[in-house]
């Protein structure tokens, strides 16, 4: 055996690695040591360091073993190269689902952070700015129609107004908009079905306005999360918000 050679255990260590990934690895014809022994030792060489390395990097782009071991069998860069832009892809797409799915955390916190500020206070006076929404109901699409909280976001919610209702989506180019100022809201945990908290709650919103002498629009937009969801007595209370504007 040759000078200059490491056993695998040592060389795991100059590697930064584990020996069971460098077995794992010979196993499957990926990386192999410089030498093995008769009594079946493996050992490695420091001029292999670069070719872990090379995995390594492969690896934590996320290539899969397998195509890695294309790779180095054909050793074209040409072939690389269509690996990498493929990888490239993949990695978009999955920063794109990670946003996706950020967006939805924050949504999901600032929900709660509001449920946590009005929650429980009955109805309350709030400013709200400008808010521009798109009808959700694909067109031509009849009921029942399900939102998906992953694709469609927690920026949708249902119209009750002007003699029709329909889900809708907050959207900054939205061909509606619900002007700013200050709305009557109620923010409320119910285990009712959303219809029947919807009719109990348009009415008593309505006189509960008239009690007090304000005027509603007669435009409501009410929102429902059926992700954070509250257990009181072994019922499990829902998050919904309703709001009408004053005017």
């Amino acid at each position: 055996m040759s000078e200059g050679l490491f056993k695998i255990t040592e060389f795991a260590q100059i590697a930064k690695t584990n020996r069971k990934t460098l077995q794992y690895y010979d196993e499957i014809g990926l990386f192999s040591p410089a030498y093995v022994a008769e009594n079946g030792y493996r050992y490695y060489s420091l001029l292999q360091l670069d070719q872990l390395a090379l995995i390594a990097v492969l690896r934590d782009l996320g290539l899969p073993l397998r195509e890695i071991k294309q790779y180095q069998e054909c050793g074209s860069a040409e072939e690389l190269g269509h690996m990498l832009k493929t990888q490239s892809r993949e990695i978009d797409r999955c920063m794109e689902l990670l946003q996706r799915r950020k967006a939805m955390l924050t949504g999901v916190l600032e929900e709660n952070r509001s449920f946590q500020q009005y929650g429980g206070k009955g109805f309350q006076i709030l400013t709200w700015d400008d808010m521009r929404f798109s009808r959700l109901l694909p067109e031509g699409r009849k009921p029942p129609f399900v939102v998906n909280y992953l694709t469609d976001g927690l920026h949708t919610g249902l119209f009750i107004g002007d003699g029709e209702q329909f889900l809708y989506q907050k959207r900054e180019d939205g061909e509606f908009c619900a002007s700013g100022g200050k709305y009557l809201c109620l923010y409320d945990l119910s285990a009712n079905a959303v219809k029947q908290w919807l009719t109990d709650t348009i009415e008593t919103m309505n006189r509960f306005a008239a009690e007090n002498g304000f005027c509603l629009d007669g435009c409501y937009y009410a929102e429902f999360n059926d992700i954070t969801r509250v257990q009181n007595e072994g019922q499990q209370l829902f998050p919904r918000m309703i709001r009408s504007r004053l005017i």
